[in-house]
């Protein structure tokens, strides 16, 4: 390097979150002041400014820092001035790398005014010590930070820096979310889509097909971020990934869930997801966008792979069959002759024939007709009874319905009660032993039976509670089943969304008789939501 490119000085400045409540005097102006300052009067000149605005001093990956150095490396620069050593950055590995090696090896000289530190000024003793602090100073603020965000997210105080898609930041309290009615309803229409059966690449091709924005462009024309996450010419293109995130996301029920990604330290800042049970949720912080049955029916339905059967069409039945014997669900198998609508079984026979399970075989038609009728008979039944169903329903959950009902939650208080006298027994008997009046032999005899009567009562205040809640249960479960079955008394075929929205499984069982016998019967428990089994009047032939 000639000499006059020795004194040639590239000014360096950085600032970032890092600095805390010193950030006013560590202003990107006011490094650039007093560096600008310091060149003149040593006579420097000054090739270039590098700022890195806003980036963590415990990464070299900063675009202006990145770009100084490749100067130096085309040997453009001499001199490297920093306000203070902070500035180059708060790693101390690094920071000694290149004050220590890059540079000499450079011939550049490093210079931060305020720590007094000058590489051409001899030994600079101070210099590791001031790098260990620094960095000790990051790791320090990183601790604060991830400890305040914690503590507000436990507060149910909403953290990040934009709003989930379907809610907006509360005007009068930034830590707050409220619906945007601009985009919760097409929150509402994908859980929608989702529970009449359609995939998240459906449901995304169709957002697409209506040129909805997506998540990303629209916070983009609202608030003129994330401009450089999407392609400007596709701010419409929706993904499966996208659908998935916001079918899952729990927020859209009211609550809060924090804390489901992390970086890997306070100097990689590489984001690491977290396993599900180190989430925070917070219940009940901001209003819902769906209720938690639809919620529920959509994990249902987009966890089961859809495909189309042979014959082209949807599987309306994909993941609801199950198998009784091995527990696996029944596949579609394609009808061998012209017009037969195929059929299923187990998927276990199939894959390894009578070796772990049996055939388990039903006909798409005979199952489809059994089902179908199955649903408009109980839909006919609600709806002719409903004033009686709904009124034994409302007695089925009511707290004191009946003298069976009182008597349970009678004894369950009693059993309470006593549990409550045991606490105070044995706290006197303690205080009776402490103060001799009770010898040690009695105590541990008396507190035994004491105990283990204690126990007793705990083991039958669980049964009986589990009991009265069972109750109350199925009561509240008939109700639903009644609103939900109400709305199909009049359904003359079957789709994905009705057998969604009613059923949680479809057990088959063997027929009776082998083959494809025309009498043969066979047993198909249809599992309701809320009730279960509701007992067929007669078996269907398959």
């Amino acid at each position: 390097m000639s000499k006059q490119q020795a004194n040639v000085a590239a000014i360096y400045k950085r600032l970032s979150r890092d600095d805390g409540g010193d950030a006013e005097s560590n202003s990107i102006v006011t490094q650039g002041q007093m560096l600008r300052r310091y060149a003149k009067e040593q006579g420097f000149v000054v090739y270039d400014e590098y700022t890195d605005d806003g980036i963590s001093g415990t990464t070299f990956e900063r675009k202006d820092f990145k770009r100084m150095i490749s100067d130096i490396e085309d040997g453009k620069i001499g001199i490297v001035l920093c306000k203070d050593l902070s500035r180059l950055g708060r790693n101390n590995a690094l920071v000694a790398y290149y004050t220590e090696i890059f540079f000499p090896d450079n011939d550049v000289r490093f210079i931060a005014v305020s720590d007094s530190i000058d590489t051409f000024q001899g030994d600079n003793e101070i210099m590791p010590f001031k790098s260990v602090v620094n960095e000790f100073y990051a790791r320090d603020i990183s601790r604060k930070v991830r400890s305040a965000y914690r503590t507000r997210a436990l507060n149910g105080e909403f953290t990040a820096s934009y709003a989930p898609y379907g809610y907006r930041k509360n005007p009068d309290n930034k830590r707050q979310l409220v619906v945007d009615e601009k985009t919760a309803e097409n929150v509402r229409r994908m859980f929608q889509m989702a529970t009449e059966g359609l995939t998240p690449f459906k449901i995304a091709s169709r957002l697409s097909k209506e040129q909805v924005l997506t998540p990303r462009a629209y916070t983009a024309s609202e608030y003129g971020k994330y401009k450089d996450c999407f392609h400007p010419k596709y701010p419409t293109n929706w993904n499966n990934t996208t659908i998935m995130t916001i079918l899952q996301n729990r927020e859209y029920l009211g609550h809060l869930v924090c804390n489901k990604s992390t970086t890997k330290s306070f100097k990689n800042r590489k984001i690491v997801q977290l396993p599900e049970d180190q989430w925070i949720e917070v219940q009940n912080t901001h209003e819902p966008i769906v209720d938690q049955y639809m919620f529920d029916l959509a994990q249902k339905v987009i966890r089961v792979k859809k495909r189309e059967n042979t014959s082209g069409h949807d599987n309306i039945f994909a993941g609801l069959l199950k198998c009784p014997d091995c527990g696996c669900g029944l596949g579609y198998v394609k009808g061998k002759s012209e017009g037969h609508q195929g059929a299923y079984n187990c998927n276990q026979y199939r894959r390894h024939s009578t070796k772990y399970c049996s055939v388990h075989y039903i006909t798409h038609k005979a199952l489809y007709t059994l089902v179908l009728e199955d649903i408009q008979r109980n839909a006919r039944i609600a709806k002719q009874y409903e004033d009686e169903l709904a009124e034994y329903a409302q007695q089925f959950a009511s707290r004191n319905s009946d003298d069976k009902y009182k008597m349970a939650q009678k004894e369950l208080d009693k059993l309470r009660q006593r549990s409550g006298e045991l606490d105070i027994i044995f706290k006197k008997l303690f205080e009776q032993n402490a103060l001799g009046a009770v010898s040690d032999e009695k105590f541990l005899s008396l507190s035994s039976d004491y105990e283990n009567e204690q126990k007793g009562l705990a083991v039958k205040i669980t049964e009986l509670q589990a009991q009265i809640d069972k109750r109350k249960s199925d009561g509240n479960n008939a109700m639903k089943f009644l609103e939900i079955v109400r709305k199909y008394s009049d359904i003359t075929e079957l789709n994905a969304a009705i057998l969604n929205d009613l059923i949680d499984t479809i057990v088959v069982y063997d027929a009776d008789v082998k083959g494809l016998k025309k009498n043969r019967t066979q047993r198909v428990d249809i599992n309701y939501k809320f009730i279960g089994v509701m007992k067929m009047d007669k078996e269907k032939s398959a």
